[in-house]
């Protein structure tokens, strides 16, 4: 039905009650036709929402289906939003759940205590008693505890678009990241439009833990393309999804999240603190991360006790396992990249030149850990160690550095060049001079920015 016609809420409320209304009578569309003089693909249109009925045809059914004026005022509420959604307008359909209602007039305030009118009261009762509204209100009632059993999505949509989701996972850290934007997008807007419906709760956690994971892999696509605000935005709509349902992987995947947008902001204690809100929060598929992004905020910080306390967390709780919607794990080739990269940032040489060639040979294996934008950052590590230390070797730094541009398969992230651009600045004045330097310094230059931070 939404692909024949414009979207139209209280259109479907309409059609919705007189399906109600019509098993509740024991009619059909048939003999309303013949009832009300109206032609039956006219009724039928009403009937399955696929046009709003005219005043005469709802005021008809109003009689033949009495259910005091609800279907001329349904009728009526969707001919106005068909008209303000033409116009680019989308009205508003419920009273805002903060707004205050005033109480009903048979209830009184006196000395601050409400009493009830009892006069009121019998009045109301004798009209109460001939109000013709309540099969329409039952009517509703039954449509929407229907809906909410049924939910807005079937299983089968949500099977496949959980099946969508681990596929997402096993190649994000490799797949080029534009490419990927387009199947993310489609999927998180299906997921969202879903949750705007009536469901169960199960229905409703699936699909609130399907939303957030959409959500976070947008965070995670505008964060390497160096989007900042919008990576900021979705991590904050994905953590609020997160908290909803309590699932512990996504709940510290936006924190690493928001953890590394604070990072590569050069803010590396808000970086700490946004570790340190979910401290509560454990998962052996996420642990080892959690520790490697403390270690290496501390180490830009400085406080290298604390930074090598959270590597030998980190290592202690490394895992193998396959890549699940949210961050990817850290294995034995993660565990020597962070140790390597973070072992650089604090000068440790002998730590770096330990570390650096383990990761690269994990990176060759491709495990179950391998990325290609965290081999990327295995390299760079490597590079560096080239110029740290007593006996720097700046064309073997460059080489590796060149490599990495060279032999990228797409478009590399920000956090790479921003690697790449971090090595280009540890070349000496005098290594300027050299011809494999030169060419590497004048490829960093030209490196696109990304996108707006």
């Amino acid at each position: 039905m939404e692909a024949e016609r414009q979207r139209n809420d209280s259109l479907d409320e309409l059609a919705t009650m007189l399906q109600s209304l019509i098993d509740d009578n024991r009619t059909n569309i048939s003999r309303l036709a013949e009832r009300t003089g109206f032609k039956r693909q006219q009724v039928s249109r009403a009937v399955n929402g696929r046009e709003v009925p005219s005043p005469d045809l709802s005021d008809a059914l109003d009689v033949v289906l009495p259910c005091g004026g609800e279907i001329r005022r349904l009728r009526d509420a969707a001919d106005r939003e068909k008209r303000a959604r033409r116009l680019g307008v989308v009205p508003p359909m419920r009273r805002p759940v903060d707004e205050y209602v005033p109480a009903p007039k048979e209830i009184t305030m006196a000395d601050g205590v409400r009493t009830i009118d009892q006069e009121v009261i019998s009045t109301n009762r004798r009209e109460f008693a001939a109000l013709p509204a309540l099969p329409a209100l039952s009517a509703l009632a039954a449509s929407t505890r229907q809906r909410i059993e049924t939910g807005s999505a079937s299983d089968r949509t949500l099977d496949e678009l959980e099946s969508d989701v681990d596929e997402i996972a096993q190649i994000y850290g490799s797949a080029p990241h534009f490419a990927l934007l387009g199947e993310v997008a489609g999927r998180w807007k299906q997921i969202e439009s879903i949750l705007d419906g009536r469901m169960s709760a199960g229905t409703r956690n699936r699909v609130t833990m399907l939303g957030g994971q959409l959500t976070y892999f947008l965070g995670r696509l505008a964060f390497n393309t160096n989007d900042f605000r919008s990576a900021r935005r979705f991590a904050g709509l994905a953590g609020t999804y997160a908290h909803e349902i309590g699932e512990p992987v996504l709940i510290l995947s936006v924190a690493a999240l928001q953890s590394s947008i604070a990072y590569h902001t050069q803010r590396y204690r808000q970086a700490i603190a946004a570790l340190n809100v979910v401290q509560h929060v454990s998962h052996p598929y996420m642990d080892a991360r959690m520790a490697a992004y403390e270690a290496r905020a501390y180490a830009k910080m400085g406080d290298e006790d604390a930074a090598r306390s959270s590597l030998n967390r980190m290592e202690a709780a490394a895992c193998s396992m396959a890549p699940m919607p949210g961050e990817t794990p850290v294995g034995p080739a993660a565990v020597a990249m962070f140790r390597s990269g973070v072992a650089v940032n604090m000068g440790d040489v002998d730590m770096a030149h330990e570390w650096a060639p383990i990761a690269i040979s994990g990176y060759q294996r491709k495990g179950g850990d391998y990325t290609v934008e965290e081999s990327q950052h295995a390299y760079m590590s490597y590079a560096s160690t080239f110029l740290i230390g007593r006996d720097p070797e700046p064309e073997e730094a460059a080489r590796v550095g060149m490599d990495v541009i060279r032999t990228a398969p797409d478009e590399l992230t920000h956090t790479v060049k921003a690697r790449l651009r971090q090595c280009a600045s540890s070349f000496a004045p005098a290594h300027h001079r050299i011809p494999a330097v030169a060419s590497f310094l004048e490829a960093c230059r030209t490196l696109p920015a990304g996108g707006p931070g």
